[in-house]
């Protein structure tokens, strides 16, 4: 092969420099809101029985309606302290349940006996004139209800039930800020207390 035959050497092709790409930055990725975890519920805490020694009183048909119509002759009230003058008047031995009352309230304005008014919070009742003259008319048929509550009480009951109204308080204060030392002889008094009390028992079913 002669130099004619020989192709002609091709020039590289010059390198061009290319300018260094720095890295692009990624958007922020904006904040995902974190949802708070719903409250745990706690389970309701019945409250505790009351301490009572007198017997309870069974309510009989039309109990609720003569005592709210007396009561209300006196001041008039809702529901709620219906229930609380129930109770104070029959030393604990009859607490009638809102399930009760205030239908009888509904009744009492139905028959044209009481009236609503406006109060402060729950629905407040209050004797109609129809209402006053009905319990003038029935004053010693409805006034039967409370002599009998009376004579079903018994005083050296109430007696107790007010002692043990009085050491609730006693123990409350004894433990407000209490120390160590003060819980337990706190907790052994309570704890004698109940000792003594079994032991009556056993001593009387001896």
């Amino acid at each position: 092969m002669n130099d004619t035959e020989i192709p002609p050497t091709r020039e590289p092709a010059p390198v061009r420099a290319v300018e260094p790409v720095s890295p692009r930055a990624e958007p922020a990725l904006a904040p995902v809101p974190s949802t708070p975890a719903a409250p745990m519920a706690l389970p309701a805490v019945a409250p505790a029985a009351a301490i009572t020694a007198v017997r309870a009183h069974k309510a009989g048909r039309g109990d609720i309606r003569s005592a709210a119509l007396t009561l209300l002759a006196e001041q008039p009230a809702n529901g709620y302290q219906i229930i609380q003058y129930i109770a104070e008047r029959s030393h604990g031995s009859w607490r009638p349940s809102p399930g009760a009352v205030y239908p009888a309230l509904q009744g009492l304005e139905q028959d044209g006996l009481a009236e609503q008014y406006e109060g402060t919070g729950r629905k407040n009742y209050r004797l109609t004139e129809a209402g006053r003259a009905h319990v003038a008319e029935h004053r010693e048929q409805l006034d039967a209800l409370w002599d009998t509550l009376a004579d079903a009480v018994d005083e050296r009951a109430v007696e107790i039930n007010t002692l043990c109204e009085h050491v609730v308080t006693a123990v409350r204060h004894a433990l407000h800020d209490a120390d160590d030392e003060r819980y337990d002889r706190t907790r052994q008094v309570l704890l004698d207390a109940r000792r003594s009390l079994y032991r009556l028992l056993a001593e009387q079913d001896a």
